[in-house]
């Protein structure tokens, strides 16, 4: 049948035995239950406590070793890496350089996040500093570049906006509340490493991922818009509140918004065109290469030939090249701020432990690199020490950045040597060269940022909105749509529940059985006409309804045996199913069996099931056996509807399933009924004779030899 809705064909042979049914003898079929004491209802207690007790013995221990073996292993490590590098001098080369490079490239991006976030600068810069140090001593993932990333700049500008969640303090107290958020973010991110949380990120599906680069990408270009606004009410930019702030017209400052608008243009034609220059285009980054032309022209051609500037870092919010200081947070003791650190440092840990698993993940396939959960545990403490300290050094922390941790190891940095020293060479890029920084215009970053905006995009959403399938679609957009109108931790959470549902409704449709009616043996007891349902898939709660509509209390039999051998109880919906349907058949006088559980299914029946009712149901494959050279009967090919129906084409067939045969007409009926088909066959002796009197002589001979 193809109804649908309905569950999938389930096959019957209706036995055409006239004899009685033997009466079913429960104590017969049914077999000693084991286990049939369940724990004490607060049992589970000190099984938590053990658990809990067993991992903080089990972090004790590891930081025990390390504390004990520390010393050794340090000088065992750094002899042996100054050996490996004595013996290797090309290799320290690359990897000096790569990290110089990606130093290099993170000063630009660090400043335009910084902007984003709503801090100075100098607290981006000193969070890549502190990020890419640790990180790149302690990571799971040696070339891994981490630093001040937009994932979590976006999130972070919700606690420093003027119209944020801390409008009701000022400027100085909301980075002071920042900061403590970045330090309980970093004391999360060791939680989930304790946790081993690391495992979770598999559940994250694709469309998820789709979702949550498209609404970080449309975030980062919507933070780049106060690149073409000005204000006049305040020595700098970042000092104006939101309604002092406005917006560059061509009717009002017609150059200075050309202008901006050329800066922008030019740095995204150098970033796309420049890598495309033989030679050249491989000595230094395209986006370094945009921000100093960028600026040559800003001070020299638009400043002393036109006489127009356009806004710049200095006028924004200028950066002093000192290096990192100690200083504590110190926030207010009210309950709405303390909420808003808790609840801010869990988000940013989310996202930032997200997508520091994932560049690590994408880091070990360009390396062919086979994935380990250690290694993923491994980057989320680090990446938690690292925002840990960047909270108390004035930082405002950050995580995995995937296209600097690409450019590393595509450059060939395979060691710790790479990702520490873009570390220090930022550090030293922050006291050295902030003069120049300061002159830097505002939107030529916005420029490097808006070709951020076009590689985090995810430019294979259209193709999968036009020709996907509908449900893909609507996670995507869900997905992207909540992360801008929200929260990126907010919208992958959603993005989660509502893949696992879709997948929960698809597999409900999946569950399907094989049903036969014939004679039994039944513990040795001989049962004519029995339901035998060979039950296929997972049974849950999506699709518990499908299984309890192949039944039928008035028309079944009187014994039902439901063979669970390629099925799987997944919770305990598909428990009361079975429960229910049990109940209702013995109300009409009637016995189900339950033979061949899975040892899960055995034992989520055992925890929350009818111990009496399953000691009489679970049945040993072994008692159960078909009764050999039993009649020919009839075939009902039928399908279970969501309403209960039942539907079905009668059909001749033979007493085994493999010997089956097809006829929905009844030709063999009929023919069988025909004068030719009862006429007796001849023996062939008598059939030779005729031949020989009608045609001459036959001579039968056997093959020999593979001859006549």
């Amino acid at each position: 049948g193809g109804g649908g809705g309905g569950a999938s064909g389930v096959k019957k042979e209706m036995s055409t035995d006239d004899s009685d049914s033997a009466p079913i003898n429960a104590a017969n079929t049914s077999y000693a239950y084991p286990d049939t004491q369940r724990d004490p209802f607060f049992a589970f207690i000190p099984k938590v406590a053990g658990w809990a007790c067993g991992i903080v013995a089990g972090e004790a221990n590891l930081v025990k070793g390390a504390i004990v073996g520390g010393p050794r292993w340090t000088k065992d490590f750094l002899a042996g890496t100054f050996t490996f590098y004595k013996e290797h001098p090309r290799i320290l080369f690359d990897e000096v350089l790569s990290g110089f490079t990606v130093a290099i490239m993170q000063v630009p991006e660090s400043i335009a996040f910084s902007f984003v976030a709503g801090v100075p600068p100098l607290s981006g810069l000193h969070a890549t500093f502190w990020m890419a140090t640790i990180t790149g001593i302690l990571g799971g993932k040696p070339g891994m570049i981490s630093g001040a990333a937009g994932a979590l700049a976006v999130v972070v500008a919700d606690l420093t906006a003027d119209n944020g969640v801390l409008d009701y303090l000022p400027m100085a107290e909301r980075l002071n509340v920042l900061y403590m958020t970045m330090f309980v973010c970093g004391l999360f991110q060791i939680a989930f490493c304790v946790l081993r949380l690391a495992k979770l990120v598999r559940l994250i599906p694709e469309t998820g991922m789709i979702g949550f680069m498209n609404g970080l990408a449309i975030i980062i270009f919507m933070a780049q818009l106060p690149a073409f606004m000005y204000c006049t009410d305040a020595p700098l930019f970042i000092e104006c509140t939101v309604e002092q702030r406005q917006w560059l017209t061509f009717q009002d400052q017609p150059a200075e918004l050309c202008l901006t608008l050329v800066h922008v243009a030019i740095c995204m034609a150098i970033m796309k065109f420049f890598p495309l220059i033989p030679k050249i285009g491989r000595l230094l980054p395209a986006s370094l290469v945009g921000l100093l032309v960028g600026t040559l022209l800003e001070h020299t051609l638009f400043r002393r030939v036109f006489d127009v500037a356009t806004r710049t870092v200095s006028e924004t919010a200028p950066m002093s090249g000192s290096p990192p200081k100690f200083d504590w947070p110190a926030i207010p003791n009210d309950s709405t701020t303390i909420q808003n650190v808790i609840t801010f440092g869990l988000t940013l840990a989310a996202i930032g432990s997200v997508e520091s698993v994932l560049t690590l993940q994408a880091c070990n396939e360009i390396t062919d690199t086979v994935p380990k959960i250690g290694d993923s545990n491994q980057e989320l403490f680090a990446q938690g020490l690292a925002n840990l300290v960047s909270g108390l050094f004035r930082a405002m922390g950050g995580d995995a950045m995937i296209g600097q941790s690409t450019i590393n190891i595509m450059n060939g940095a395979r060691h710790r040597v790479s990702s520490t020293m873009s570390g220090i060479f930022m550090l030293l890029f922050v006291i050295a060269l902030s003069p120049f920084i300061e002159l830097l215009p505002v939107a030529t970053l916005t420029g490097v940022l808006f070709m951020v905006v076009l590689s985090t995009f995810q430019w294979k959403t259209f193709t999968i909105l036009r020709y996907g399938r509908l449900s893909d679609s609507i996670a995507i957009l869900l997905v992207t749509l909540i992360a801008v109108f929200f929260n990126l931790a907010v919208a992958i959470a959603v993005g989660i529940v509502f893949s696992a549902l879709v997948h929960a409704w698809d597999s409900g449709a999946h569950v399907e059985a094989d049903v036969t009616i014939k004679s039994m043996l039944v513990n040795g007891e001989r049962v004519d006409e029995v339901k035998y349902c060979h039950i296929r898939g997972a049974v849950f709660f999506s699709s518990s309804r499908k299984f309890v509509n192949m039944f039928d209390v008035a028309n079944d039999p009187e014994l039902i045996v439901l063979d669970f051998k390629d099925a799987l109880i997944i919770d305990h919906s598909a428990v009361a199913a079975i429960q229910g349907i049990s109940s209702r058949f013995e109300k009409a006088g009637k016995k189900v069996l339950l033979t061949n559980l899975p040892v899960k299914s055995h034992g989520r029946l055992h925890r929350t099931g009818d111990h009496a009712t399953l000691q009489d149901q679970i049945t040993p494959a072994r008692q159960l056996q078909d009764v050999k050279g039993s009649s020919a009967g009839v075939v009902v090919d039928e399908e279970a509807g969501e309403d209960g129906s039942q539907r079905g084409n009668i059909r001749r067939a033979a007493s085994t399933e493999s010997e089956r045969r097809v006829d929905e007409t009844n030709v063999g009926g009929r023919l069988a009924s025909m004068e030719h088909f009862n006429v007796p066959v001849d023996s062939v002796e008598a059939e030779l004779h005729r031949l020989n009197s009608d045609q001459g002589e036959v001579m039968v001979s056997s093959i020999h030899g593979g001859k006549f």
